[in-house]
């Protein structure tokens, strides 16, 4: 392959590898996965200067994952929902400005922060912080800024929000592969495995499994958080009818249509588009690696294949799939 060499100065011939490391965040260990680029021409080697390839990014990405901790995309995502600038939200939070930016570019928040940004995050808690410093706004924006909140807390609590909240607010552990549930994440892996393709049910659960405990194998944490339960057809991730009903009916990201090929009658799942930006670039290689190997099986094929995998054999009916027999998974 091609790429521009930084020591050469000049694009050239180079070898591509991933080099698996670990990096120590706040006394835990994390697996990452280093990008190395080999120059031909000079001899030397160099890390993927991308963001989302830098280690570091890598490291606390997955370290938030673990303690269930707000991701940047969140913190940012919430301050456009309210046409908040980042001195006004900085200035709301009692955070200095230059922090928040560092939180926003990938810097790990302190755990105060997090717990204070989250508090903040609540509509009536929101408006409670702005009420104390309105005399910092011009009077049409504080007006703005109190009528958007006013009507979020009118809404009621988010429903997806909720929904989690009741049935995936399990903390970290063996059975979520060492991650807290991830709503968001699971919503992008489904849609990256209905891009451009028309996916049965069945076959998008066990696509969901490999990818989370084929992860699981080679870095020690899932990508989803999700609990999957041993089925007589293979396995069952926990709620997987709330999650498609969500995707399919309210935000309409995934659509569905009935499909007779003769090996499989009934509904398939296909979109257009999905975000994955929010991925690493392991999670990324684990998601295309799990679909260019089952993508040419049957739904029945596929089912055979999953019986036939230690986690299914070792886990009585009912129980749940503990990701310490991701070791053994054949992917």
């Amino acid at each position: 392959m091609e790429n521009f060499c930084p020591n050469c100065q000049r694009n050239t011939q180079q070898t591509f590898k991933q080099r698996k490391d670990e990096i120590v965040v706040r006394g835990e260990s994390i697996p990452v996965v280093r990008e190395i680029f080999y120059c031909k021409s000079c001899g030397e080697e160099y890390e993927n200067p991308a963001a989302d390839a830098d280690p570091m990014v890598q490291a606390q990405r997955v370290y938030r994952e673990r303690k269930g901790m707000l991701q940047p995309r969140e913190l940012i995502g919430f301050r456009k929902s309210l046409g908040l600038t980042q001195k006004e939200w900085s200035g709301l939070l009692g955070i200095g400005n230059a922090t928040l930016i560092r939180y926003e570019n990938g810097a790990l928040q302190s755990d105060a922060h997090d717990r204070m940004i989250r508090l903040c995050m609540q509509p009536k808690n929101l408006l409670k912080c702005l009420n104390e410093i309105k005399q910092a706004y011009a009077p049409e924006r504080l007006a703005q800024l109190i009528m958007k909140l006013e009507q979020m807390d009118q809404d009621g609590p988010d429903l997806l929000a909720a929904a989690v909240k009741q049935f995936a607010s399990y903390s970290a552990d063996i059975f979520s592969g060492q991650k807290s549930f991830d709503v968001e994440k699971l919503f992008e892996v489904m849609k990256y495995f209905c891009f451009k393709d028309h996916i049965p049910r069945t076959k998008l659960i066990k696509l969901l499994f490999y990818a989370d405990f084929s992860h699981f194998k080679d870095h020690r944490v899932s990508i989803t958080g999700m609990r999957y339960a041993r089925g007589d057809h293979g396995p069952l991730p926990e709620k997987f009818a709330t999650w498609l009903s969500v995707l399919c009916e309210w935000r309409k990201e995934i659509q569905v249509q009935e499909q007779d090929n003769g090996d499989f009658v009934g509904e398939v799942y296909f979109t257009t588009a999905y975000d994955w930006t929010g991925f690493s670039a392991a999670e990324l290689a684990t998601l295309a690696t799990v679909k260019d190997k089952f993508q040419e099986l049957s739904a029945k094929q596929f089912r055979e294949v999953a019986l036939k995998e230690a986690a299914l054999q070792l886990t009585h009916s009912g129980e749940w799939i503990s990701y310490a027999l991701a070791k053994d998974v054949r992917v």
